[in-house]
Parts: structure tokens; C-alpha cells; sequence
């Protein structure tokens, strides 16, 4: 019996990294994935596709940095927030990876221009305040010092909410953020935690007095 050739730890180690082309997985993500063609596409399925291949980038890098901190039993920072105000994402791997004039290029060729493209990714809605900005700055401090961490928060669905002015009255609508999608995620379905909320709820009747309170 022929014995099982060794091809590494990770699939893509089957062939050179180099034959994947950054305008390769542009181009598969979009009519793969979104299920485009030159035709149909339109300018927020430009952004994801750019956006997954971009990605697709960094996982390759992230995956290869934890098995080097796994191999080598590294000490983790964990970092807990209640808000992580990122921003958008695209612009900073775009820089932090050297890809902005390549992606450029890329876009130009399909008539798309990269400064109008990147308009279209939304704010993450996981903060709206100094303190998810402090704590996006530590982990960005953390990641340019090499030091193995970790941000938890919490996912709003809806975001914090938008505020609006009508008639003079302040109200808040949700913000949906994730109305075209999130390309920057990765949907972990095996996993799952019970959170559990203790105490009780009493419902109390205020009865208005003379003077409003």
C-alpha cells in the first residue's frame, strides 16, 4: 500500500502561494461566490469581492501566526469591551498589506475607480464612543507590537442606534449595518455559548403626581 504523501499543515501549502493572484480571487470571489458577471455586477459587489480577497490575504497570515504561537506555547492577551470602534476595515489592510495600488490597478481595468469602491463598506457598528476607540487602539498597538491578542466585545446586530432630528424632537433608528453583509466576518456555526442572565423582573405602577414626577 502506497504511503500518504505528506502535503503539509495547510491546503493551500499544496501548491505555491505565489500562483494565487490577488486579481484571480477578485475575480472568482465575484462570480463564484456573489454569482456576477461583468454585466450584473455592481459597485457593492466590487467592494465585497475586493474585500473577501483581500481578506482571504490575512487569514492566510493569521492562520500561520497561530500555529507559530501554538508550536511555541505562547502567553495570550485577552482583551474584553463592550464597544471596539474599528472603522472601516478595507483602507487599513489595503495599506498594512502594500496592496493599495495593486487593488487599484485591478479596479481600473473593470472601470471601477478604488476611492469611490471603498465608500461603500459601513461602519461596524460595535461602538460609538472614546471607549471603543481606546480599546481598537490597543489592539492595534498590540498587533504592531507583536504580541499575541485577542479583542472579545459584543456583535450588535443593529449597531448602537443613528440619531436624527424631527420636529425639534431627538429620535434613534436602528443602524443596520449588516444590510449588505459583512465580508470581514467568519461564521464559527460549531460554536456556541449559554449566556445566562440572573435576577428577576417586577413590574412597578408610577402614579403620575401634581407635579409631574
Amino acid at each position: 500500500m502506497a504511503k500518504k504523501k505528506d502535503t503539509g499543515l495547510f491546503f493551500t501549502d499544496r501548491e505555491k502561494l505565489e500562483s494565487f493572484s490577488l486579481s484571480n480571487q477578485f475575480a472568482e470571489h465575484l462570480e463564484f461566490i456573489l454569482v456576477k458577471d461583468r454585466f450584473t455586477a455592481t459597485p457593492n459587489d466590487i467592494y465585497y469581492s475586493l474585500s473577501m480577497s483581500v481578506r482571504d490575504r490575512l487569514i492566510r497570515k493569521w492562520l500561520r501566526t497561530q500555529h507559530v504561537h501554538k508550536v511555541n506555547d505562547v502567553k495570550r492577551v485577552y482583551y474584553l469591551s463592550l464597544e471596539f470602534l474599528m472603522g472601516r476595515l478595507l483602507s487599513n489592510a489595503l495599506i498594512n498589506l502594500n496592496y493599495y495600488d495593486e487593488c487599484g490597478n485591478i479596479l481600473e481595468k473593470d472601470g471601477f475607480h478604488l476611492e469611490d469602491i471603498k465608500e461603500y463598506e459601513h461602519d461596524m457598528g460595535l461602538g460609538n464612543g472614546g471607549l471603543g476607540r481606546l480599546a481598537s487602539c490597543f489592539l492595534d498597538s498590540m498587533a504592531t507590537l507583536d504580541l499575541p491578542a485577542f479583542g472579545y466585545g459584543i456583535r450588535y446586530e443593529y449597531g448602537i442606534f443613528k440619531q436624527g432630528i424631527e420636529h425639534g424632537h431627538q429620535i434613534e433608528q436602528p443602524d443596520n449595518w449588516l444590510a449588505a453583509g459583512n465580508p470581514w466576518e467568519i461564521h464559527r456555526m460549531e460554536l456556541s455559548f449559554r449566556v445566562k442572565f440572573y435576577g428577576k423582573v417586577e413590574m412597578a405602577c408610577l402614579r403620575c403626581t401634581d407635579s409631574g414626577v
